[in-house]
């Protein structure tokens, strides 16, 4: 199993894969730009939760369903999503893995 599989399981790692040669299918240009536009915030327990649930999908289910899956998250979270996202696009990149 390479870092990659470790970071980000089943199609996760397939997603970030493709992110990492500039291609972020799951996220519309205007939506990255707003996710970065705005401070991180606390999440509620329900938003973390929708959260966990989107990540769940997009790690096991075609792009289609988790682009569905992210549209339907409250904006809180799915800048937030974009913004873990693009965290754990950059442990990739940098091929040290946020766990171990």
């Amino acid at each position: 199993m390479d870092t990659l599989e470790l970071l980000a399981p089943g199609l996760l790692s397939v997603r970030l894969r493709e992110s990492l040669t500039g291609h972020h299918p799951l996220f519309p240009p205007h939506e990255i730009r707003k996710a970065f536009a705005t401070p991180d915030a606390p999440l509620s327990r329900e938003e973390a939760s929708e959260l966990g649930e989107a990540l769940v999908v997009i790690a096991r289910e075609p792009i289609s369903l988790a682009r569905e899956a992210i549209a339907a998250l409250p904006s809180s979270s799915r800048d937030a999503l974009i913004r873990l996202y693009f965290r754990l696009l950059g442990e990739a990149a940098s091929g040290h893995p946020l766990v171990h």
